[in-house]
């Protein structure tokens, strides 16, 4: 039998991979000549903010998270805002101050608090960006309004022929694929059984998904989306067990073997990872491209911070970089965290860390994430994976083991971020922050759930009564609703995938995230997938994604958020989350000058929902500064 990628312990996720532990000792000698990332920041300074008058145009300031106020002009200096309000009332504060300013005409466009994204995974994502792009969302087309799409086709003779079009020249050379998704090719129904997703396999067997039927000569390794599971043609298996010893089981791979098979590859493309910066500068540009300023990364080691130190002694900072610091949860990994500080303005300018990571479960397209009930489609392990186990690897009550794990991340002092997507995985963080809070409130260090991807009321009414907040991966609604709601969990899927309006009614300050490189950067995607709850993944009779909006079903339109309250949850209550709402986020007089010009106004009705992704970001500003102008601008 093959697998889909659901056939192995671990975590799994964009919030852990595998194949980067595996790849970053290949960078160990660049990282040694390089500065510690504290030096890195003393030497990359700041650009001098530009003194400006923005008016003629639509200025959301967004203070105190007032969604409804508009003024007429907004003034920086210096990198900071300075006042915002009638253009009389600016200029006069500018002039009291003794500023020389220009002004800027917005001629017509809309002027927005930087966009922020709360949850990605910066050098995790660049680690394979040199392998061929396998996955189902066409993330690499140089068009904007195509590249945060679901490809027209993406199935099993889609997948063949790009591998066959992209083979290597000798036969030495390995075939290098990520971002394999079988959650999102075709599936089959059952009505009386389980439902099945495509496997992947080597060897005799179905032509479909053998990876021997795509080529036989050069070894092949291809990684899925999910980032935890490696699938290897025979090629590749016989080279991975004369090298390591280790077996793929009829080319599958599981996550804790994965490390054999990117040891085996030949050492001249190992160290192709050392074109790392290359990728993070192409990062870093799309995230300015996309209104992008504050990016919180959700899982930074040690070795992620080495690399961003030399990255920066080079580079200009085009966002700002907040960080949860990884933990396994393990006494040791406990007792190294640095002592609890609150984020200051001035660690703002740099990195710094505002939280803790910790990861309880998997990936629910990756059939990992631990659930109450079994998946409805074959899976390896019928109810996913938790990664806090006592004795019994499928607990049905909260294990002693997590709720000690909890209990001793929350006495650091430092804010959680807790990865917790299916049900089953909610309810045990749930119980874990209940016993570690001790009847206080997780607002006090604002206490995340990542992901909070399958939830009820009873749930809601836990995180509301705990002060828990929720960020939520709202790709899982837009690209792999149609296949949770049809093959992957069918009912569940409708009543309990991404609450984001019940979250609200219930007084929960939440986000939007996009877990990159599980789903693309770009916040207004999420605002429009929040916004409308169009399920992308769903084929016309071709076996081709439908492209036509109006004929794409919403998935549970009572948790469609408002314009208003998506655009909130990836500017003003983003940087809450991500505790820095006292220096960017808003517009308030004071703060970083951080912010975001678009063509179009993303609150205007008169801008097709289906079509808030496609606004153009004319303009982007850090502190001041431009980083990125549109050149059709």
């Amino acid at each position: 039998m093959g697998s889909n990628g659901h056939d192995h312990d671990g975590v799994q996720c964009g919030c852990h991979n595998p194949i980067w532990n595996a790849l970053k000792d290949s960078l160990d000698s660049a990282s040694h000549s390089a500065s510690q990332p504290q030096e890195a920041n003393e030497l990359a300074r700041e650009p001098a903010g530009e003194s400006i008058i923005f008016t003629n145009g639509t200025i959301y300031p967004l203070r105190d998270g007032n969604m409804d106020e508009r003024v007429e002009a907004l003034g920086i200096h210096a990198g900071d805002v300075v006042a915002s309000g009638t253009l009389a009332a600016v200029e006069a504060r500018m002039n009291a101050l003794g500023i020389t300013y220009k002004k800027q005409s917005l001629n017509g466009k809309t002027l927005l608090p930087g966009l922020i994204e709360p949850h990605a995974h910066i050098v995790q994502s660049c680690a394979t960006e040199g392998w061929l792009n396998l996955g189902a969302i066409d993330s690499d087309n140089p068009d904007e309004h195509k590249n945060q799409r679901l490809r027209p086709t993406y199935d099993w003779p889609w997948l063949k022929s790009t591998i066959q079009g992209n083979l290597p020249k000798d036969n030495s050379t390995w075939i290098l694929g990520h971002q394999v998704d079988p959650a999102l090719m075709p599936f089959q129904l059952d009505p009386h059984g389980l439902n099945k997703l495509i496997t992947f396999h080597c060897g005799p067997g179905d032509d479909i998904g053998n990876l021997d039927t795509i080529d036989k000569q050069h070894p092949m390794l291809l990684i899925s989306a999910s980032m935890h599971t490696a699938y290897l043609n025979t090629a590749a298996s016989d080279a991975v067990f004369e090298k390591t010893g280790v077996r793929a089981n009829k080319g599958v791979l599981q996550e804790a073997e994965v490390l054999a098979a990117i040891k085996s590859i030949p050492l001249r493309q190992q160290l192709e990872i050392l074109n790392i910066f290359k990728h993070l500068e192409d990062y870093f540009d799309k995230a300015a491209r996309r209104g992008i300023t504050l990016l919180y990364d959700a899982m930074m080691d040690s070795q992620s911070k080495l690399v961003l130190g030399a990255y920066f002694l080079t580079h200009p900072r085009k966002l700002r970089i907040g960080y949860a610091a990884a933990c396994d949860g393990t006494p040791e990994a406990i007792g190294k965290l640095p002592r609890y500080q609150p984020v200051s303005r001035e660690q703002a300018k740099r990195f710094y860390q505002g939280s803790v990571k910790l990861v309880s479960d998997g990936s629910n397209q990756g059939l990992t994430g631990y659930q109450a009930q079994p998946y409805c489609c074959e899976a390896d392990r019928p109810v996913g994976n938790f990664n806090f186990c006592d004795q019994d690897p499928t607990p049905v009550t909260t294990p002693d083991t997590y709720k000690t794990v909890v209990r001793n991340a929350v006495e650091t002092g430092w804010p959680l971020m807790i990865h917790a997507n299916g049900d089953r995985a909610i309810d045990f963080t749930l119980q874990a922050y209940e016993a570690a809070l001790q009847g206080g409130s997780a607002l006090e260090k604002r206490h995340r759930i990542e992901h909070c991807s399958l939830l009820t009321a009873n749930t809601l009414q836990t995180m509301q009564r705990l002060g828990l907040s929720p960020s939520f991966l709202i790709g899982h609604v837009g690209y792999w609703g149609y296949s949770f709601k049809q093959a992957i969990f069918e009912g569940k899927a409708e009543q309990m995938l991404d609450l984001c309006q019940s979250a609200l009614n219930h007084n929960l300050r939440m986000t939007l995230h996009s877990d990159c490189s599980v789903t693309p950067l770009g916040p207004l995607r999420s605002m429009e997938q929040a916004v409308t709850r169009k399920m992308e993944g769903i084929r016309d009779a071709q076996g081709q994604f439908v492209r036509d909006p109006r004929l794409q079903p919403i998935l549970n339109e009572a948790e469609c958020l408002t314009r208003k309250q998506a655009l909130k949850a990836i500017t003003y209550d983003a940087a809450w989350q991500c505790h820095a709402e006292g220096w960017t986020g808003s517009l308030q007089d004071g703060n970083f000058a951080d912010l975001v010009i678009l063509e179009q106004d993303p609150l205007d009705e008169k801008v097709p929902a289906t079509s808030i992704r496609d606004i153009k970001v004319c303009e982007t500003w850090k502190g001041g500064h431009r980083v990125y102008v549109n050149p059709a601008s």
